[in-house]
C-alpha cells in the first residue's frame, strides 16, 4: 500500500507553464496589422478614383457635328437636335438638345440655344415675321438672338461653333 499511498501530484509532476514567446505573439500581431493596413490603403484608393474620376472627365471638351454650309442658309436659322452626352457622377445618358444654326453666307456660323432664358420653353423660328418667338409667355427673340420684346432677361445663349473640313462641317461645342 506504501505505492498507493501516494498522491496523484507525486507520480505526476504538474508542467510549469511556459508562457507564449513574445516574439511568435508580436510577428501574430504584425501580420494582421499589415494585413489590415493593406485592406485600408486599397479601400481608400479605389474611393480615390471613384471620387476623383467623374470630375476629369466631365472636363473634357467635345465638338459635336451639327451639318454642313451647304445645308444653311444664310441669315435664316435652321434648327438642329444634338445628341450630347451627359454625366452625372456615373450616370452616362445622352440629352436631346435643340440647337439653331445662323449662317452668315461666308465662314462665320453663330449657334444659338433654343432654349428661352425667361423659364426655359423652346423657342420657335418664324420665318415670316423674322424673329425667334417663345409660345409659353410671348417673348421675342431677332435673328441674332437679342431680346425684342416680353420677359426673357438675357439674349438666347451663344454656343461656340466652328467650319473646319473640306466639307466645311459645322461643329458645335457641347
Amino acid at each position: 500500500m506504501a505505492s498507493g499511498s501516494q498522491t496523484h501530484s507525486e507520480i505526476m509532476p504538474t508542467p510549469a507553464a511556459a508562457p507564449p514567446e513574445p516574439g511568435r505573439r508580436k510577428t501574430l500581431a504584425l501580420i494582421v496589422n499589415t494585413a489590415v493596413a493593406g485592406i485600408g490603403a486599397a479601400f481608400s484608393g479605389l474611393l480615390g478614383v471613384f471620387a476623383v474620376r467623374p470630375a476629369r472627365g466631365a472636363a473634357t471638351e467635345r465638338w459635336i457635328r451639327a451639318g454642313t454650309l451647304g445645308d444653311l442658309t444664310p441669315n435664316v436659322p435652321v434648327p438642329r437636335v444634338l445628341s450630347v452626352p451627359r454625366a452625372d457622377g456615373w450616370y452616362r445618358a445622352r440629352a436631346r438638345e435643340t440647337v439653331f444654326l445662323v449662317w452668315d453666307g461666308a465662314k462665320q456660323v453663330k449657334v444659338f440655344s433654343a432654349t428661352c432664358t425667361h423659364l426655359g420653353c423652346q423657342v420657335l423660328w418664324d420665318g415670316e415675321a423674322k424673329k425667334f418667338n417663345c409660345p409659353c409667355h410671348g417673348g421675342t427673340y431677332d435673328v441674332s438672338g437679342n431680346v425684342l420684346d416680353g420677359p426673357p432677361p438675357r439674349p438666347l445663349t451663344t454656343i461656340d461653333a466652328r467650319v473646319e473640313g473640306a466639307d466645311e462641317a459645322v461643329l458645335v461645342r457641347v
